[in-house]
């Protein structure tokens, strides 16, 4: 029987060249005993594959939920996913783009009255001190199940039978003419080789995933290379990211041949680079392609755009690595005043599915990847504002606020991920506020109470042999910066802020940021705080609203081409007491730092990192050698001392006495970073550094 019911449905999705979900729902013992006939069922369609952290049994092999990001970029004709090894929206995500047309995706899971108050493994994850894993409330779970119950297009394999989908009776697209996968994809390729014909362009091709945008770019430039040699600079947050491009040049010009990140295909040669690592060396090149744009912090992109004339960009919509809509809105604006020659093409026709795939549609309600935050609708003027928190519990149930919200945070941010819906619903010390004007929804924010942790926990990070979930703030202060007092206080961290793009430049962000302050304070809360990938912007936004820096992290991200800055705002006596010592051991640690794990850390950046610093007194034998260094011919050498005294002086305000970028670049290269005068960029060599240095001297001294 079940053999004639998954076949009679396996054909409808072959002819419809659609893709079906199915939710084999039960306990343990109900899936364990149907999973191997429905295996047997689908194995006549090909060789699928099973995702699961524990042993199925009957000799059914398995792969764990970690490795899921293997097969991005393959095709399989059914796969498994055992949520009873953890609900992962991300994974879930992942293996779904992977299911061929014409398959099924197998959800494994317990019954719609038993999962949520199945202890879902993803807790241990989720769960924060002082909660166990066992105290989380269930609320992603709830709706999980509350959509896939409403769903008419799944198919629920229960203790009760086989359910009956309502699928639409879809006809496949007419084939394309090779080597095009659509017609709309072979469209967007004539547009990005009429554009590539000109001496400059900026092209923006967007879609949803699974509508062959990396596979046009891949067929533009074997078209290109066609005509005549090529050398192509590539950057994607991960070589692998290019895998379906490289496939439609492989499949028109031959092998690519590698040698490390340098490929050649034909006439066609190809340069991979990391984005940050392009934007700080960038390569000699005919055009830059950026795929993925989305995953690609902006300023990167900015500078990326301003170092080549031809520049293709793709990037993708709604999917599991982040979601593009943020992107679109911010960066496109940005690339048309850089390049006022700008164009986009978006691409609507699905190559790997026909269009209306069941699937892709249950999935992206399921998983919130495609939300969008609609536009405010005032009748006045906004300026009665109001701002609350919400009862999370309401959230859950509210399909319409939770779909806004979230689609809200996804314009805010270019990393947001489904994963992070479950977080929103399901972390135990997250709250949200919301901003509003005439009940409409303007902003929101996301607070994460950490801190007061316990001795033992405190004294083991201190140690560093404990690293538990959440509590970012206190941690990095205890970890990284040794300050043990702070363990037992209290803090608030501003996991997000946003305003919809339609509502911002009002100020609207730092009057929810005060609101935020204030709430703080009147629940008696010792600081408040948030970790961000520093630019200047960021930095003189948080900074004007009161905010400090006191840590810049080690690591220097390959994509966003950034180092993360923990920022906080004393509230309590105690933590006004103890800021000023901290900011003192800050400044210390980040000036010894510039020229060992701060290497890359951006010359632009100082000023705001350094800006209102207890200053350091300059001494009367100080003086004495900057003068000899500035008015004769003292060497640098024998001066650096006084010169570091002069630049922690100043470093704050060399933007605002007019000290331009290439300036500040070469007082801290030559004084702070002691470079070799033959390493730096500068017209003129050593001689030319060194009289500018002398100049730029007399300049700071004028400020003392």
């Amino acid at each position: 029987m079940i053999d004639g019911v998954f076949g009679r449905l396996g054909r409808r999705l072959v002819l419809s060249r659609h893709r079906g979900l199915l939710w084999l729902a039960g306990d343990e013992s109900f899936c364990a005993a149907n999973l191997p006939r429905l295996i047997d069922s689908l194995a006549s369609t090909g060789s699928g594959l099973v995702f699961s952290n524990r042993d199925l049994g009957a000799d059914i092999e398995y792969r764990p939920l970690k490795r899921a990001g293997e097969i991005l970029g393959q095709t399989h004709p059914w796969i498994v996913f055992d949520a009873y090894s953890g609900f992962n929206p991300n994974t879930l995500a992942q293996i779904a783009g992977t299911v061929a047309a014409g398959g099924w995706l197998v959800i494994l899971a317990p019954d719609s009255g038993s999962w949520p108050g199945f202890n879902d493994p993803e807790y241990r994850q989720l769960s924060v001190e002082p909660w166990a894993p066992q105290q989380l409330e269930p609320r992603y779970l709830r709706r999980v199940v509350r959509m896939l119950d409403a769903d008419p297009a799944v198919v629920k394999w229960s203790a009760s039978g086989v359910g009956q989908p309502n699928w639409p009776d879809l006809s496949p697209p007419v084939a394309a003419e090779a080597p095009y996968l659509s017609e709309d994809q072979q469209r967007a390729v004539d547009r990005l080789l009429r554009a590539l014909a000109q001496r400059r362009c900026k092209q923006v091709l967007s879609a949803d995933r699974g509508r062959g945008k990396s596979a046009a770019l891949g067929l533009a430039l074997a078209l290109k290379a066609q005509q005549k040699p090529l050398k192509v600079a590539l950057t994607a947050p991960s070589r692998a990211a290019l895998d379906a491009l490289f496939e439609r040049i492989e499949a028109l010009l031959g092998p690519i041949e590698w040698q490390g990140n340098s490929g050649q295909a034909g006439s066609l040669r190809l340069e991979y680079r990391a984005p940050a690592e392009l934007a700080e060396v960038p390569l000699t090149a005919d055009l830059l392609v950026i795929d993925e744009a989305a995953a690609i912090a902006t300023p990167v992109l900015a500078q990326l755009s301003r170092c080549y004339s031809r520049v293709l960009f793709a990037t993708t919509q709604h999917g599991y690595e982040g979601n593009g809509r943020g992107f679109t809105l911010r960066f496109m604006a940005e690339l048309r005043a850089l390049a006022p020659e700008v164009a986009e093409i978006h691409l609507q026709t699905p190559v790997r599915w026909a269009p209306g795939d069941p699937l892709e549609r249950s999935l992206s309600r399921l998983l919130l990847l495609d939300v969008d935050a609609e536009p405010p609708v005032l009748s006045g003027d906004g300026s009665v504002l109001s701002m609350e928190w919400l009862d999370r519990d309401r959230l859950t149930e509210d399909e319409p606020l939770l779909r806004q919200l979230f689609g809200l945070l996804v314009l805010a941010h270019y990393r947001t991920t489904p994963g992070d819906a479950r977080v929103l619903l399901d972390s135990p010390n997250l709250d949200l506020c919301l901003l509003r004007a005439e009940g409409e929804l303007l902003g929101c924010a996301l607070v994460a109470r950490e801190g007061e942790l316990s001795d033992d926990l405190a004294q083991g990070v201190w140690q560093g042999v404990r690293r538990p979930t959440g509590h970012l703030l206190p941690q990095a202060l205890i970890a990284h910066e040794g300050v043990l007092e702070v363990a037992s206080w209290s803090a608030w961290r501003i996991v997000r802020i946003a305003v919809h793009p339609g509502c911002q430049h009002h100020g609207l962000g730092s009057r929810l940021l005060q609101w935020l302050v204030t709430s703080a304070q009147q629940q008696g809360v010792d600081y408040i705080g948030a970790s961000f990938a520093a630019t200047p912007a960021l930095l003189n936004y948080w900074q004007g609203c009161g905010f400090v820096p006191v840590r810049v992290g080690d690591r220097h991200d390959p994509v966003s081409g950034s180092h993360a800055v923990l920022e906080l705002r004393a509230l309590s006596s105690r933590a006004q007491a103890w800021l000023p010592g901290m900011r003192r051991r800050y400044a210390d640690a980040l000036r010894y730092r510039l020229n060992g794990t701060l290497k890359a850390l951006s010359v632009e950046l100082l000023p705001p990192l350094f800006d209102a610093l207890q200053p350091l007194e300059l001494d009367a034998l100080d003086r004495q050698l900057l003068q000899g260094f500035a008015f004769y011919q003292r060497s640098l050498e024998s001066s650096l001392v006084a010169l570091d005294k002069l630049l922690r002086l100043s470093v704050g305000r060399w933007s605002e006495l007019g000290i331009e970028l290439p300036d500040q670049a070469l007082l801290v290269e030559r004084i702070w970073r002691q470079t070799p005068a033959e390493q730096l960029n500068w017209a003129g060599g050593r001689k030319a550094q060194l009289a500018r240095l002398r100049e730029l001297t007399v300049q700071l001294l004028d400020l003392t």
